[in-house]
């Protein structure tokens, strides 16, 4: 579609603001690429909305669910499925005088005409999101690519088809190890685990933090498996006495997959393999996509925004740091900054940031990349992880000379990351005049917003929780008036009226999240500002535990008070936040 033309008609139905769009449209002179994915990864708009504003448009209607089962073979399998994916068209049915396409671009007469010639029918056209029809055009050649490998596999083998079927060529193999990658995509699993035991292969999907397991196939198919993952992520195939690290990339319906590969020995005779999937759209998620609001919001974007200082997130591995400083670098990436990263490994690539791989074999360390990037001219620096005295040092210096810092380090909360800092033998005093806010986070599991069911909340939970209304209003009020409070930023979920009972809510299950009762998962946050009371606490060489009370009662709230606010939000349960949160307890 003509490119100005789509700018005009989602400017005048309020899609994308005139002004943004201008923006979009010099983006789209000077980069390339179709205005509607500049638009979706720019958050300006979302695939559903410029569908909806399309179909208006041209008159037609517009549908955001498109059942896959209902798609008739004989007439869809007539367009082939790289012709259907550039132009974002599935042909889903006919009768005697008309063809029903469903397409996420109206304006594209010319692929409606090709329709026409083909099928020699009028044609009738449905309009829906981008997404929705790719994942479609996936799903439906997918299955049948599927059910043609099963009848040719009982064909030649008189057998039901298994998780591997009983034959000793790579082709089955093959096959296997694509579907584990596939159905992994689909049931947004984290990792992958293939674990050789006695008798049998097992493979376990981690699923919002949590192993499930999936498959089974027979002992005796586990090296041709080994070899296939090896082949794919260019590992030595002959090497299997030690552990090895590779990469693989690939593109699953339609989205680009990184995914980290490990394999290490085992008694059992074979390598076990565990393979992390980084999905590359994450990387486009904005703090509110976290779970950020309230009091942690708003002071990470303001934080964000400082000329320098240091940021740390903390938290134990898998606690989504990364994710965090991911996000709060595309919030400030705009081409009048300069921003350098150092990572260990870089996990995704972003647009306008230059990232760095470290190396320690060949001495590119942290530190080492750090002194680099101070002659490279930096706005922002993000590290990966603060390891050592040299690493914290370098940071210190970069962000006392005019620089933003974002880095992680592992301690339990916020406070510990001031202690953590002065073991590594790091003068307080540098500390405390460089570090300008600290962050711990946990993850937890989102409720399921098909099936969650409503309670009323108990003494005990309450108690658990740490919900205090009045104490909790009072707080808020003081909060709420600090100078760093942006406009237009909501802090909590209303609280119950005086005298009733606080509404939870707990997981059921259903079709929607495949009877787990949740659905990926959000984070909870303790964010410390380093004020003067908390500075002064770090000059005179205070403990974490009277620096944590004194980031309390100038407003910080822990994380349990967190995850209770979003409980009473009914983004998550009870159970996630308490068990999150022990370690405060302990």
């Amino acid at each position: 579609m003509e490119q100005r033309y789509l700018g005009e008609i989602l400017s005048r139905r309020g899609v994308v603001p005139e002004a943004r769009m201008q923006e979009l449209l010099a983006a789209q002179r000077e980069k390339g690429g179709s205005l509607v994915d500049l638009a979706v990864a720019s958050r300006a708009a979302d695939e559903g909305s410029i569908a909806k504003a399309l179909a208006d448009e041209c008159g037609l209607p517009f549908i955001d669910k498109l059942d896959v089962a209902r798609i008739e073979t004989n007439v869809a399998t007539r367009l082939p499925i790289q012709w259907a994916k550039a132009h974002k068209v599935v042909v889903v049915g006919e009768d005697a005088k008309r063809i029903r396409m469903v397409a996420a671009d109206p304006l594209d007469v010319a692929a409606q005409d090709d329709v026409r010639a083909v099928f020699g029918k009028p044609v009738d056209v449905f309009v829906a999101p981008a997404g929705v029809v790719i994942d479609a055009i996936n799903s439906f050649y997918e299955r049948l690519n599927n059910q043609a490998e099963l009848e040719k596999e009982q064909e030649e083998t008189g057998d039901e088809l298994t998780d591997i079927i009983d034959a000793t060529d790579d082709a089955p193999v093959i096959r296997w190890v694509n579907n584990l990658f596939s159905e992994a995509s689909k049931r947004r699993a984290s990792d992958i685990h293939i674990e050789p035991e006695e008798r049998e292969v097992i493979v376990r999907y981690r699923i919002d933090g949590e192993l499930h397991e999936t498959k089974r196939a027979p002992k005796a198919f586990m090296p041709n498996i080994v070899a296939r993952v090896k082949i794919m992520s260019g590992l030595n195939i002959a090497e299997k006495r030690l552990p090895q690290d590779g990469r693989i990339t690939l593109k699953i319906a339609g989205k680009g997959v990184d995914i980290r590969v490990s394999t290490i020995p085992t008694s059992r005779g074979f390598e076990r393999i565990v393979m992390r999937l980084l999905n590359k759209s994450s990387v486009l998620l904005d703090l509110p996509d976290l779970g950020f609001y309230g009091r942690e919001y708003a002071l990470m974007d303001h934080l964000i925004n400082r000329p320098h200082g240091i940021i740390l997130v903390t938290g134990p591995t898998g606690a989504g740091k990364t994710t965090t400083l991911y996000a709060c670098l595309n919030r400030i990436n705009k081409p009048n900054l300069n921003i350098l990263t150092a990572e260990d490994p870089v996990e995704y690539e972003l647009p306008r940031i230059h990232q760095l791989h470290v190396n320690a074999k060949i001495g590119l360390t942290f530190a080492s990349a750090l002194r680099a990037f101070l002659r490279q001219d930096p706005d922002v620096i993000m590290v990966g992880e603060i390891r050592d005295k040299e690493t914290a040092e370098i940071a210190v210096h970069a962000s006392l000379t005019g620089h933003l810092v974002l880095s992680t380090i592992h301690t339990n909360d916020a406070a510990g990351a001031v202690a953590r800092l002065t073991e590594m033998d790091v003068e307080p005093f540098m500390v405390a005049s460089s570090m300008i806010g600290i962050l711990a986070q946990r993850l937890v599991r989102k409720l399921c917003d098909h099936c969650k069911e409503p309670y009323e909340a108990s003494d005990y939970e309450l108690e658990q929780l740490g919900m205090d209304p009045v104490a909790a209003a009072k707080k808020r009020s003081r909060v709420m008036s600090a100078a760093y409070a942006p406009r237009g930023v909501t802090y909590d979920p209303p609280l119950p009226p005086e005298g009733t009972r606080p509404i939870f809510y707990k997981p059921k299950g259903c079709d929607e999240c495949g009877g787990a009762g949740y659905g990926g998962r959000r984070g909870i946050y303790e964010m410390m500002l380093i004020d003067e009371s908390v500075r002064g606490l770090i000059l005179k060489h205070a403990d974490a535990t009277a620096i944590r009370r004194a980031a309390m009662e100038a407003g910080m709230d822990n994380m349990r008070e967190d995850g209770g606010r979003k409980v009473l939000s009914g983004m998550t349960s009870v159970e996630e936040v308490l068990a999150a949160t022990q370690e405060e307890v302990d």
